[in-house]
């Protein structure tokens, strides 16, 4: 009898072994499958979309819908993160030497720009020619003398804008935008490069088209060229002193609050995507950064801040574009568009909101002074930051905005900070000492200089 009960018992483990075996060969064999369906599986479990309505569709024909689109959504995210393993090994130092160069006092934006662009077609899109040509482009660039890096701040007379080394007319925009309102006379070159969005029928085109994205089939992500299109319009159209050097149609500032209203989800107040699925339903995408421009960009002139602002508290353990992490991880560029999102919204929020958003910009702030601050004035760079410059400017932007320098800016708490002006003073010595040839440099620096003005 114990004979008996070994061998059965032996039976069942190499049944046992034999299924792993196999189980372990699939997944080997069909191993792109299997993190396509793990990365599936994780999205929709993050809960950042807003599904299309299919109440009148059998629930099992509901279910396939919802499969397919999020296995075509996890095909698209495999193939930009393969992209990016193959492209950063040649990328990662060229982006180091624009650092380099930065920190020692010099001038880097044409270099600046081809990064940029190299960026968006890493994340967003599937040219893999342009983008090693884009990557060529940028280690020449590192070459040249500051006089001509200095050449793409300057007006470009084929088009009126500041793009030079940029060839995405979006990207062109969001780096002309403050050259634009700030015009008060002729320009040099005339602006036609705005002349594609200057009437309601063209802005509303341009929108829809970079709204409505189609991504399995174009295999591009429309996310970033929404983004900064719709934010440099907001800051050209509802600027406080618009440019007297371009004439706007005047139906364009209706035209744009209407898509704004349109665009915007009544469930949780958010913008963000509309990816289009197999049977061209629309999945409405929730996007911490668009949503951030919208309400900073319009100085808070947007419905449901309420709403907004918990949804917000929901996201505080999703990763970017949806929610506050980047990769698992804080930034200060992301609680700085959290904490101004959260000021917006303060006077519509109730008692327990307002407990939640004390506790999570706490968390923030006392991330930001512990982990990216450092006893010498510097800040620590992230994933997030393209240069040291990213990484001083945003950290200063968010200690501002979270009051932490001065106290009537401290809309979410009575507390003091003892060490706030120590802090400052030593990013303060730290930023001039870099010469501040950089925009972020600079643009940290005088940030500081205008919180002490006021």
């Amino acid at each position: 009898m114990p004979r008996i009960f070994s061998v059965a018992k032996h039976r069942r483990w190499l049944i046992l072994l034999t299924t792993l075996l196999i189980v372990a060969l699939c997944v080997v064999l069909n191993r792109a499958q299997f993190v396509r369906a793990v990365i599936a599986y994780k999205i929709s479990r993050a809960h950042i979309f807003t599904p299309p309505l299919m109440s009148s569709e059998p629930a099992w024909y509901r279910s396939t819908e919802t499969a397919e689109f999020y296995w075509d959504f996890a095909g698209f995210v495999m193939a930009r993160n393969q992209r990016l393993k193959q492209f950063e090994p040649a990328l990662r130092p060229l982006v180091k030497e624009i650092g380099r160069h930065q920190t020692s006092g010099e001038d880097m934006e044409y270099s600046m720009h081809i990064d940029r662009e190299i960026g968006w077609l890493l994340n967003s899109t599937a040219e893999d020619k342009e983008t090693q040509a884009q990557i060529a482009e940028l280690r020449d660039s590192l070459t040249l003398p500051p006089s001509e890096q200095h050449l793409a701040a300057e007006q470009q007379p084929s088009d009126g804008s500041w793009g030079l080394g940029l060839t995405s007319w979006y990207l062109k925009l969001y780096y002309s935008v403050d050259e634009i309102n700030k015009c008060r006379a002729n320009p040099q070159y005339p602006f036609t490069f705005l002349d594609r969005i200057n009437s309601p029928e063209k802005l509303t085109a341009v929108l829809n088209s970079d709204l409505m994205d189609n991504f399995a089939v174009t295999r591009e992500f429309d996310e970033d060229k929404l983004n900064e299109t719709t934010s440099a319009l907001a800051r050209m159209l509802f600027a406080p002193q618009p440019t007297e050097c371009y004439a706007f149609h005047p139906g364009l500032n209706i035209a744009f609050k209407e898509f704004i209203n349109r665009w915007q989800n009544p469930d949780d107040g958010w913008w963000g995507q509309w990816l289009v699925d197999r049977q061209g339903k629309v999945w409405k995408m929730d996007d911490l950064s668009m949503t951030f421009h919208m309400i900073s960009d319009t100085q808070g002139q947007v419905q449901h801040l309420d709403l907004i602002a918990k949804r917000l508290l929901q996201l505080d353990d999703v990763n970017f574009p949806a929610g506050v992490l980047f990769d698992g991880h804080p930034t200060n560029h992301l609680n700085w568009d959290a904490v101004k999102i959260f000021r917006y919204a303060w006077p519509y929020l109730d008692t327990a909101t307002r407990q939640q958003v004390r506790g999570e910009i706490a968390r923030m702030l006392h991330w930001c002074l512990t982990e990216s601050y450092r006893p010498d004035g510097s800040f620590r760079e992230n994933a997030l930051d393209d240069t040291p410059g990213d990484a001083y400017r945003y950290g200063v932007w968010f200690l501002q905005e979270a009051g932490y320098f001065q106290p009537k800016d401290r809309f979410w708490t009575d507390q003091a900070f003892p060490d706030a002006q120590a802090v400052h003073d030593r990013i303060e010595a730290k930023l001039k000492a870099t010469g501040l040839k950089s925009s972020g440099l600079s643009e940290a620096y005088q940030s500081l200089q205008a919180g002490k003005e006021q």
